[in-house]
């Protein structure tokens, strides 16, 4: 299996943290960076490196289909390039605000094919606005596209990211998440559903547990919520769940393992020592 990424500079530090997360929990047959052209990631070139794993770096070329969007735009579909792989093979695409923070051998076994060639992660939550206007199975049929497991070939066979931003530029009028959007109108039917514990999302935090979707009364799936917190694998730290943007009263054992991985790169420790999160 094959680590992706796809990202600019501006989420390099951020970047870095997640890499090095995923390299202490789990070995992979490479890293993938999918760049702007002439934006090496040096940062988390070194962290490779530093874990003897081989790094390939794809920068997006001048003809890709994201460039026919508004510039602000363009940077939310790097993960649309990134789903495009030349070489055969399993590969976990994540974001840069995610956290591994055990083994993921489970995911080696998975059967991806063409009539499911993509595994992602529910909201865990209804949707049912994005049920209904993407004809969705259910409420919770809709994907989050911040983790997403394919087999290259057999996505390559049902989508392209000409499609996906041919399919956005149509629909967005209805497109409310862009590229995930996207996604989710596209693989309608073939996406295989993974358990929450593989992108546990901020809503689903112990420290949210007041929240309404936490009640099974509103959100019938909340029963597993105990479950996937006991079992997770991968952390979703979204934007306003960013430990540095957290209050510290409100820390979780998660957000200390981030700031402790932060720390350490910025000491510059030698990777190999540090402790997974089991163990720390």
């Amino acid at each position: 299996m094959h680590l992706l990424l796809a990202l600019d500079r501006g989420f390099e530090a951020l970047g870095s943290v997640a890499l090095t997360s995923y390299l202490l929990h789990h070995r992979f047959e490479s890293v993938v960076l999918v760049t702007p052209p002439e934006q090496r990631l040096l940062q988390l070139e070194t962290v490779a490196a530093g874990f003897g794993v081989p790094l390939v770096w794809q920068p997006i070329g001048s003809e890709a289909a994201l460039h026919r969007l508004d510039p602000a735009l363009q940077p939310y579909f790097f993960c649309i390039e990134a789903l495009q792989q030349r070489s055969p093979g399993r590969y976990l695409y994540v974001d840069a605000d995610t956290l591994c923070v055990s083994e993921l051998s489970a995911l080696e076994d998975l059967p991806l094919d063409v009539s499911h060639p993509l595994a992602a992660c529910s909201h865990g939550r209804p949707m049912p606005d994005r049920s209904l206007v993407f004809g969705l199975e259910s409420p919770y049929h809709y994907f989050n596209a911040g983790v997403m497991l394919f087999d290259a070939s057999a996505l390559a066979s049902q989508i392209t990211p000409t499609a996906v931003v041919d399919y956005y530029l149509k629909h967005r009028a209805l497109c409310r998440f862009r590229e995930q959007c996207s996604l989710n109108g596209l693989l309608r039917g073939q996406v295989q559903y993974l358990p929450g514990q593989y992108n546990l999302l901020s809503w689903m935090r112990e420290r949210q547990a007041q929240g309404r979707w936490h009640n099974v009364g509103a959100n019938p799936m909340a029963y597993c919520l105990r479950d996937v917190r006991q079992r997770m694998a991968i952390v979703h730290l979204s934007a306003g769940a960013l430990p540095t943007r957290v209050d510290p009263s409100r820390h979780e054992r998660v957000d200390r393992y981030w700031l402790y991985l932060e720390q350490a790169l910025l000491q510059g420790q030698p990777l190999t020592q540090l402790l997974r999160f089991a163990d720390w």
